[in-house]
């Protein structure tokens, strides 16, 4: 191709189109700018936060699969009564993917209760409050067990 044919401002054009949305990402990358929305019902565990981390008693996590762990203090009643029937039930509806969620309740003293995500390696991903609705907290496992490979 000749200069006539393939104008400057064509070739620049190019390059904006493809540098303009990677340096816009990078930028907000790099300055630490998340989405005023979430995807996720729960609040994420910054990484690098295994489930030792929390001292939650002698309890541990079975590494190798996904788990979820019902956090039960001295202070929750009618919330943690509820979610001990509905795990069994939450755990049931995710089909195919059930094999790949272990579910377990640890009772502490000092901790605040709530429901925990742990990865397949040990790493703490995702918490959620009791008063969220068990429809919401089974979509958000849906879609994680939906992507993940692991586990």
């Amino acid at each position: 191709m000749s200069r006539k044919q393939f104008p400057r401002a064509t070739f620049w054009l190019v390059w904006a189109v493809a540098l303009v949305p990677l340096l816009l990402a990078s930028g907000a990358y790099f300055s630490g700018w998340r989405p005023a929305q979430q995807i996720t019902q729960g609040e994420l565990y910054q990484p690098g936060v295994r489930f030792q981390d929390l001292k939650l008693s002698e309890h541990e996590v079975k590494e190798g699969s996904w788990q979820l762990i019902l956090v039960v203090d001295q202070q929750c009643k009618n919330e943690c009564t509820q979610w001990r029937e509905l795990l069994p039930g939450l755990h049931a509806s995710l089909g195919k993917d059930r094999d790949r969620l272990l579910w377990q309740q640890v009772d502490v003293s000092q901790q605040q209760s709530g429901l925990l995500l742990a990865d397949p390696r040990g790493f703490m991903v995702t918490r959620y409050s009791l008063s969220l609705s068990p429809q919401a907290v089974l979509k958000d496992l849906k879609r994680l067990l939906k992507i993940s490979k692991v586990g």
